[in-house]
């Protein structure tokens, strides 16, 4: 396996980034010190707003279809909030493997670690695929009368 020196630069929403900033530092609270890689991963992270995110970077809401450990198969999943989990096609942001992935573009290779069996690996953005873009809030306007 190739090493990975140094971590590529990472690209979240602006809404992506409140929403689990949130979940992150509740889930800490709570006694999961697992989700210290979201919470790195967060500090680190470039902001725009959801609708001037490239298109080729992993979001909450798309599809990500990447290798691990420079595997010859494909694999593809839809990275969401560990709250709107639903799906076997489905995979947690808060997952290893789902903060590795996010905010990456393709092309980039992030390593993660498997907290289960404290294993490291290396995953690779291969593309993006079918992106859902939430009904983000805009700042209020006032108006005069």
């Amino acid at each position: 396996m190739n090493a990975v020196h140094e971590l590529p630069p990472i690209t979240i929403s602006d809404y992506d980034f409140d929403r689990l900033l949130i979940y992150g530092i509740d889930a800490y609270l709570r006694g999961d010190y697992e989700v210290g890689f979201l919470l790195s991963e967060l500090k680190r992270a470039e902001l725009c707003h959801a609708l001037d995110l490239p298109k080729g970077v992993v979001s909450l809401n798309c599809r990500a279809v990447y290798r691990r450990d420079h595997e010859q198969s494909l694999r593809s999943h839809f990275l969401v909030h560990p709250c709107d989990l639903m799906n076997p096609d489905e995979i947690s942001v808060a997952s290893p493997l789902g903060t590795a992935l996010l905010g990456l573009r393709v092309g980039d290779q992030m390593p993660f670690r498997d907290a289960q069996w404290n294993t490291r690996h290396v995953v690779a953005v291969e593309g993006i695929g079918y992106r859902f873009i939430e009904d983000v809030p805009r700042k209020a306007v006032a108006v005069e009368h």
